[in-house]
């Protein structure tokens, strides 16, 4: 765990992350699905429909939990360096509980360059990085059924281009497209988690949001389970559960998932899971800390391992 930590704290390379049951549904299945104007396209989960999936692989997919999906729909981000903002807020329609999931791809890329331009010089950074792909926004809605822990509400789907300047911050108060230290001064260590990859795929970004819900617990003996209780006050502004997913961990490599939950109590705004991922290492679990979001004092707004 040390030498992770050690690894995470470098920066900058010079080239170059309880379902409620209320009723019967067959789970979307639909084609992919372009919008003006940013012509982002979403895919088919899994990608051979639903008849290609065995007993044992079908149960992976009615497993799956709003945020896994919705990053399996909106695939990877268009650019070399990326942070994914996932924001979940549940929304009660008359008999029906509805998962709302925004996704936001950010393109790290421009200010990862010209930092490195203004340190070393144009001519010792990769010229791949110099990339202006447009941030991208999509709006999704799930609903859990019978024996399907998020079903895909396709009619209510929205894609946009995502317009940096109206959300600067992040969950944790970095720049959602800046190349922000996230790794707070207080981290509890946990468990290391085993990563578990989709039959289809072993693409890293759903496999991470998998994992640091396992982490929070949202995610237990591979079902996705919803705690009961919301907290007051969740809204548009204040999702219940925030997700960042960043492939830019620094000099070491790997991918950086956050995990930002909501809770209520007058000292803590919210508690925060961290799990690190390295593909290129060859192994298959993720390191794991925790730490919480002060609400009050000094320490307001901070990550820390306890609050006063």
């Amino acid at each position: 765990m040390a030498m992770w930590r050690q690894v995470m704290a470098l920066v900058l390379p010079l080239s170059i992350f309880s379902c409620s049951i209320v009723g019967a549904k067959t789970p979307a299945e639909e084609p992919a699905i372009n919008a003006e104007p940013s012509q982002t396209t979403l895919r088919q989960v899994p990608p051979n429909g639903l008849d290609s999936l065995d007993a044992a692989d079908l149960r992976y997919f009615q497993s799956m939990g709003p945020l896994e999906y919705a990053t399996r729909l909106g695939g990877m981000p268009n650019a070399p360096i990326w942070r994914v903002r996932l924001r979940l807020t549940p929304v009660q329609q008359e008999t029906e509980l509805i998962y709302q999931v925004k996704v936001d791809h950010f393109n790290m890329s421009p200010a990862l360059y010209d930092s490195l331009v203004s340190s070393y010089g144009a001519e010792n950074a990769d010229p791949s990085l110099n990339n202006n792909n447009p941030h991208q926004h999509i709006s999704l809605e799930f609903f859990p059924v019978m024996n399907v822990a998020a079903d895909w509400l396709t009619e209510s789907t929205q894609i946009s281009e995502s317009d940096v300047a109206t959300n600067p911050s992040c969950g944790l108060g970095i720049g959602c497209a800046d190349l922000d230290d996230l790794i707070a001064s207080e981290w509890t260590d946990m468990p290391a988690v085993a990563l578990e990859t989709a039959p289809w795929d072993s693409e890293t970004l759903p496999t991470l949001v998998r994992g640091v819900a396992t982490q929070a617990g949202w995610m237990q003996a591979g079902e996705w389970t919803m705690p009961m209780e919301v907290p007051e006050g969740i809204s548009d502004e204040r999702p219940w559960v925030e997700v960042l997913v960043t492939n830019y961990a620094g000099n070491g490599g790997g991918y950086m998932a956050h995990w930002i939950e909501r809770v209520a109590d007058d000292s803590v705004r919210a508690q925060v899971y961290q799990l690190y991922y390295d593909p290129a290492s060859g192994e298959t679990d993720g390191y794991g800390s925790r730490g919480y979001v002060c609400a009050r004092g000094a320490e307001a707004g901070q990550v820390k391992a306890i609050c006063p």
